[in-house]
């Protein structure tokens, strides 16, 4: 029997953001109540808002935009959970990394550090753990088989060291010099301690056409 769990937030104007983001704004157009005979709704929101996967076109104007991956290239049949537990403003180093990942074939690696319980505070948007670029490039010289990496703060990258934030990103999206294809970046996600393996994960996002990256809901799949 399969079970299907959310792996992401829904989105709203009390969704966390990530520092000098715009907030979200929800107006209504239409009102069955004020005589309309329907309700619409505009929605406006920066495309890295909530639970959101970055592409390369992220940081690099040639890389892929997110409307250019396929729904295949976004179903995962090999994720891996990794328990890093973190604090406020901690690196994710090599050290955490290597330790949890001696051996795998994973094609989607979910960063658990624990920090998702303050996402109602302030100090989930500019105090977070964040992954060092020694830790990416690690990741893409030694797992080519790694498509994606999710992580359960608001970005891989922390407000207070957005220079390192940047090359983590840049390390990760690139297409060359590595073995296997650019990873993916998906961030804000919801990784309660409950779930202990996944045997699928699937990604799906907002395929809007020119931009880099988009809101997606992620589905995580265990099979019992």
């Amino acid at each position: 029997m399969k079970r299907y769990i959310k792996l992401s937030y829904n989105i709203g104007v009390d969704t966390p953001l990530y520092p000098e983001t715009p907030p979200v704004v929800i107006e209504k157009v239409k009102e069955i109540s004020k005589g309309n005979s329907c309700n619409t709704y505009l929605i406006t929101l920066l495309n890295h808002v909530g639970t959101h996967v970055d592409t390369p076109k992220h940081f690099f104007n040639l890389g892929r935009a997110i409307s250019e991956y396929s729904i295949e290239e976004l179903v995962f049949q090999k994720p891996l959970i990794v328990d890093c537990p973190k604090k406020i403003n901690e690196v994710i180093e090599i050290d955490d990394i290597a330790s949890l990942m001696s051996s795998t074939d994973a094609d989607i690696l979910l960063i658990r550090t624990g920090f998702y319980k303050y996402r109602k505070k302030d100090i989930y948007c500019y105090k977070n753990p964040y992954l060092s670029p020694r830790a990416a490039e690690y990741l893409r010289e030694n797992f080519s088989t790694l498509k994606a990496i999710g992580i359960d703060c608001i970005s891989i990258s922390s407000y207070g060291k957005r220079d390192m934030g940047k090359k983590a990103h840049k390390i990760l999206l690139k297409k060359d010099g590595f073995k296997g294809c650019p990873v993916l970046i998906i961030e804000d996600l919801y990784l309660p301690y409950e779930i202990k393996k996944l045997d699928e994960l699937i990604v799906s996002p907002v395929f809007i056409k020119g931009i880099d990256s988009a809101p997606c809901t992620v589905i995580g799949i265990i099979q019992d």
